[in-house]
């Protein structure tokens, strides 16, 4: 209760202080849909241009064993985009915790404190700007700096990762899905069509090792290109799966309709903040070794753990590393779903797709689960025998779909890859229900709520 009294004493006396934030302005206008395409593709643009430019380091070149970060933060080592999506993530993965575990007491169910919510999690992105530009530094991204060169690198890879944030919120506002899931999305494609088809690519070395009649390096190089095609097809089956909850008219007599719920009810967003907590606590053991030379969280060569804790956060990347230690494979695994099923809980909690947010949206538009009364209480009393089970088979799936795709191997990343995926069919929904939004506008009102 203390703790509880302290923080709420904060939320009081920050309030001012989030206000004073720039934020980009809220649409007061409906934003037509090839508005919402061009906003999309300039900052795209913009993402992109910023990673051309790279920050000032003295002229110390960048360890490779630090490439591993990029998919997952959508970054790119050495530019204005260094830390990509990390502090947006990780200020997400923190509010989250706070909120959910109610240490941090706030019902997003009012717009007031919503937005309280969100300025929060804001300011602690544009804090996390500046951690997170420390301890890369720290980490050895940029090789040894000296004091002054070391601050002057935070600083402008700090700065770069401000812009994202706004880039994010542009996105959000203005364009189509999220600038997250762009940014993840536009890399990893970026990837993979440079890993398959480009200079040396895998499809052309499997040609030359057919052609050469090497069969044994023939099958690896097919193998990412395999891996990556079955990730493709499993997530977009998976998107396509529904349990549909048949609903009847409270005022209609007769009209009846069902109300759809993904499989993959929890999106790809659990297990986005899964990997950035991964990948945080690679950044804090290594940091923490680098500097004070005691391996806190684990022993690190070249940049990557080889033993404690950190180890077993680590992905093991291809099948000779699983095959190397499966025992590994398997905690990393069960790490790895256990953190999709609890922030998957946690958003579904926090992003008003619970039970009793369903309920008061069915209660809103006058409709009923058949067979049971019109009131809140019945409708989300019958709800919570759906949201909870499928929140957790959805979470287990795409940690266990995740997993499975980087010990394949996938080009772009295994997660990368099945982020990917995901992202652009969910981005595909959201341009086919703008689409019909502006063709017949009572339907996608009616789609939107």
């Amino acid at each position: 209760m203390y703790i509880g009294d302290k923080l709420e004493n904060f939320l009081k006396q920050i309030r001012p202080i989030l206000e004073l934030i720039p934020e980009v302005q809220r649409p007061i206008r409906d934003i037509p849909f090839t508005e919402k395409l061009k906003w999309t593709a300039i900052v795209l643009i913009v993402y992109f241009l910023m990673g051309t430019i790279d920050v000032y380091t003295g002229g110390n070149q960048i360890p490779a064993q630090f490439e591993y970060l990029q998919t997952i933060f959508a970054s790119k080592l050495g530019s204005l985009i260094t830390l990509g999506i990390g502090p947006i993530v990780t200020a997400g993965i923190i509010m989250q915790l706070l909120v959910g575990s109610e240490i941090i007491k706030l019902d997003l169910n009012n717009h007031e404190n919503r937005a309280l919510f969100q300025g929060l999690q804001k300011l602690f992105a544009i804090v996390l700007c500046f951690v997170e530009s420390i301890m890369f530094v720290a980490a050895g991204a940029f090789g040894v700096l000296s004091g002054g060169l070391m601050l002057m690198v935070a600083l402008q890879i700090a700065i770069g990762a401000i812009l994202v944030i706004y880039l994010d919120e542009i996105v959000s506002r203005y364009g189509i899905g999220s600038g997250i899931g762009l940014f993840i999305a536009a890399g990893v494609s970026q990837t993979i069509f440079v890993g398959a088809l480009g200079s040396g690519g895998y499809l052309w070395q499997f040609l030359d090792a057919i052609l050469q009649g090497a069969m044994g390096p023939a099958f690896n190089f097919l193998l990412p290109m395999l891996g990556t095609l079955i990730i493709f097809l499993i997530v977009v089956y998976a998107e396509s799966m529904r349990v549909e909850i048949p609903l009847a008219h409270g005022r209609v007599r007769g009209a009846v309709g069902k109300y759809p719920i993904k499989f993959v009810y929890v999106s790809n967003l659990p297990v986005i903040l899964a990997m950035a907590l991964f990948a945080n606590i690679q950044l804090i053991g290594l940091a923490i070794e680098s500097k004070l030379g005691f391996p806190l969280l684990g022993h690190f060569v070249d940049g990557r753990a080889v033993s404690g804790i950190a180890y077993y956060f680590s992905t093991p990347y291809g099948l000779n590393t699983v095959m190397a230690d499966p025992i590994r494979a398997i905690i990393y695994t069960v790490l790895l779903i256990a953190a999709c099923v609890v922030f998957g809980l946690f958003w579904v909690e926090t992003s008003g797709l619970d039970a009793k947010s369903m309920a008061k949206r069915m209660s809103n538009l006058n409709m009923a689960i058949k067979g049971f009364r019109k009131s809140n209480k019945s409708i989300e009393s019958r709800l919570k025998r759906y949201v909870g089970p499928i929140t957790v088979m959805s979470s287990i799936f795409i940690g266990l779909l995740a997993a499975g795709a980087d010990f394949l191997g996938a080009l772009g990343g295994g997660t990368g890859v099945l982020l990917t995926v995901s992202i652009v069919y969910r981005m595909y929904e959201q341009l086919v229900q703008e689409q019909v939004s502006e063709l017949h506008p009572a339907l996608g009102k009616l789609l939107k709520k």
